[in-house]
């Protein structure tokens, strides 16, 4: 397993462990929130779930995922005034988050995680245009 692949897996396992005493402050199992006129939902992300070291585009979408009947079916998606949203299990959203995450690079592809194309990607005419430094 490629070491830096091995080094972010075991600091995501650390945030993990970390997670179910944030969860706990941020929102009780089974909680609920009722929309008023004028929200939004990244107000109600903000009210709920404010202290979740999540990205906010994550529990949005985890808001989406779990309260499908809280939007209108036109586009621009928005908040029916009066729906219930229930607000999503913080523990569920990562685990859902992390289950969808993937390796960027297989080991013996000659690609490093996250640094892009190696050299063996590519051929000389893609790197004949390059800029050289003396």
């Amino acid at each position: 397993m490629n070491a830096l692949f091995a080094l972010r897996r075991m600091g995501l396992w650390m945030v993990l462990a970390a997670v179910p005493a944030v969860a706990l402050a941020v929102a009780p199992a089974g909680s609920t929130y009722k929309v008023q006129s004028g929200d939004t939902l990244d107000k109600v992300v903000r009210h709920t779930m404010g202290d979740s070291p999540l990205k906010p585009e994550l529990l949005r979408q985890a808001f989406i995922q779990q309260n499908p009947q809280a939007f209108t079916k036109s586009t621009p998606r928005a908040l029916v005034v009066g729906a219930v949203l229930t607000v999503p299990n913080h523990d569920d959203v990562l685990r859902m988050h992390m289950s969808q995450v993937k390796p960027s690079g297989a080991a013996g592809t000659g690609r490093a995680m996250g640094a892009g194309y190696a050299t063996t990607d590519m051929n000389m005419n893609e790197r004949k245009n390059w800029v050289r430094f003396p």
